[in-house]
Formats: structure tokens, C-alpha cells, sequence
């Protein structure tokens, strides 16, 4: 048989699996447009760099965009019929969203899978979606899933008290996503700013692992009432996962900063065996809805059908291996 048509099989087992979970837990599927506006994208902040965009000019001279993202264009519909969140809304989606990357061999079309509930923050939601998040994973009979969470109030806190830069800010975000100790410190030496708090920064990277054991050395760094709501908040979280007997896949990671523009809150990434990146990822972002003059809190989380397959490939082979 075709080898084109066994992966399109597999991709549509793949989508198949993913829509009956996203159906159970009660979200809807829609379906957003394939082209946009381009002021939608370059005039909110959100995860989407404007240099990956495909972008395409109309006849009239007007610049739209091959739909980059799909959190953005929901936030922004759901925004026209509710100013303020009076209910939940769970919405899921299976679509292509289209992006450039730097690396060659990356495609520019890829099918994203993914969930957006709106709701308000609480440890209870949150533990949910995470939840949600696992089973989806198992469900695709993945080995070794971990989850990494994290919460953006944590280190927000710190460089608030740093007053720094914002060249300063990329490039610490940058060494700490990196687990760069040295390079932490050195830039830290260069700062003006309390040692207790400098001492604090350079923890941070080192505050990964099982989270019990994580959040209470956190709580020797945690010099606001915010940063330690924020440890009571992840602890909940953990024991409501825990709860449901996933103690042994959850990791507290206080260096996943990534896309915290976007973010507003907990952050969480999906990984399984033998693979090196993240098969899932999501967060809160409660701010998204205040570009749109809504107040519309969500959380969410999505994943790459694609990714999912080369992971899916790669344990097999693995697993294979290991057979032979």
C-alpha cells in the first residue's frame, strides 16, 4: 500500500481520537476562517510572531493573513456576543494554521488540534483541563507522559522588583528558559537590585521536580503575598491531579516562561518518551479577552497532529528496537 495513504490513515485516527475525547468532556467543535486581517494579529498581543505570518494582499490593497492562530479569532467572535463571561463556553477545534519557520525543513501548513474553555480562574478548572490534557495523551497510548507547570505570577513578581530593561528581560527569560545558571548570574551581577532577590532569580531554574518537593523550596524565594497565593494556587492544582491518580506525571517547572506575553496565569507542556519537544501545550490567558473590550477569562491548550505522529513513530521504532 501507499505509504501516503497509510500516514493519511494515521492522521485521521489521530484527529479521530482527539475529537471523541474533546466531544466527551463537552466542548463543541468549530471552525474559524482560513484568512484574516492582519490588524487582528499585529494589533493584539498574543504567541504569534508577525514575522511567521503568510500574509496575502487583496485586489483592494488591504494585507489579511493565512490564519496563523486560532485562540485569537474565538477570543474575538465570542467577544461580540458577550462583554463580560455570564457562562462557560467550551469550544475545540481541528484545523490548519500556517506559519513560517526559520528552519527549512519545517512545513509552513500544519493541522492543529486544540481546546478553549472559557471560564473563571480557579484550581478546579484549571486541575481540569490539565486532566484533560493527560487523557488525551494516553489516549493516543503514548509512554513516559509527563506534564511540566508553571504559573507566569511567579517570576513576573521577581523582575517587577528588578526594574529591568526590556533587552534586559528578553535576554533573562532567554537564559532561564536555557537553565543557564551562569549566564543568570553574570547578568544579575550588572544590576543594581536587593541580593535577596538577585539570590531568588538564580533559583529558578532549579526549581523543577516532583511538586511537592519543588513548592516547598519555592516558598523560600516567595517574598510577595502574590508569589505565595501563586504556590498555594499550584499546590491545589496538584493535589486535584493527584486526586485522580496522575502524581506520578506532573512536574513543577518555575523556568516555563515561554509565551508569557500571552499567558496570564498557569502554563503547562506535554511530553512523552524519547521525544526532545513538547507534543501539547497551553495555559491560561484571562487578558486575551480586554484586546477585544471583553472580559472573557479561558484557558486552553493545543497540539500539532503532525508532532503527534513523528512521536507516535519514534516510541514505535524505539519500542521495536528494544523487541528485536
Amino acid at each position: 500500500m501507499n505509504s501516503e495513504l497509510i500516514d493519511a490513515e494515521k492522521f485521521e485516527q489521530v484527529i479521530g481520537t482527539l475529537s471523541n475525547r474533546f466531544s466527551a468532556n463537552r466542548f463543541q467543535r468549530i471552525k474559524t476562517p482560513a484568512f484574516e486581517r492582519y490588524d487582528l494579529y499585529s494589533k493584539v498581543t498574543s504567541s504569534v510572531n508577525r514575522k511567521e505570518m503568510v500574509k496575502v494582499i487583496d485586489p483592494s490593497g488591504e494585507v489579511f493573513v493565512l490564519r496563523p492562530d486560532v485562540t485569537i479569532p474565538i477570543t474575538q467572535e465570542l467577544s461580540h456576543a458577550h462583554r463580560k463571561l455570564t457562562s462557560e463556553h467550551r469550544f475545540y477545534y481541528v484545523q490548519e494554521v500556517f506559519r513560517r519557520s526559520p528552519d527549512s525543513a519545517e512545513k509552513t501548513e500544519r493541522t492543529q488540534a486544540g481546546i478553549e474553555y472559557f471560564c473563571k480562574r480557579s484550581p478546579e478548572v484549571d486541575a481540569e483541563t490539565i486532566l484533560l490534557a493527560l487523557e488525551t495523551m494516553k489516549d493516543l497510548k503514548f509512554d513516559d507522559i509527563k506534564i511540566e507547570i508553571g504559573h507566569t505570577a511567579f517570576f513576573h513578581e521577581l523582575i517587577t522588583q528588578l526594574k529591568l530593561t526590556e533587552y534586559q528581560s528578553d535576554r533573562l527569560k532567554a537564559f532561564i528558559r536555557a537553565k543557564n545558571s551562569v549566564e543568570i548570574e553574570a547578568l544579575l551581577t550588572t544590576l543594581d537590585a536587593d541580593e535577596a532577590i538577585k539570590h531568588a532569580v538564580t533559583q529558578i531554574p532549579r526549581l523543577y521536580g516532583k511538586p511537592e518537593e519543588v513548592l516547598d523550596r519555592a516558598k523560600e524565594v516567595a517574598n510577595t503575598s502574590r508569589m505565595q497565593a501563586t504556590l498555594s494556587y499550584l499546590d491545589e492544582v496538584c493535589r486535584r491531579l493527584t486526586l485522580h491518580g496522575f502524581d506520578e506525571h506532573i512536574v513543577i517547572d518555575f523556568g516555563l516562561i515561554n509565551r508569557m506575553d500571552y499567558y496570564s496565569g498557569i502554563v503547562f507542556q506535554g511530553y512523552v518518551g524519547r521525544f526532545g519537544k513538547p507534543v501539547l501545550m497551553g495555559g491560561r490567558y484571562d487578558r486575551l479577552g480586554h484586546e477585544f473590550d471583553a472580559d472573557l477569562p479561558a484557558i486552553g491548550f493545543a497540539c500539532e497532529v503532525e508532532t503527534l505522529l513523528k512521536a507516535s513513530d519514534n516510541q514505535k521504532i524505539v519500542h521495536g528496537k528494544e523487541e528485536a
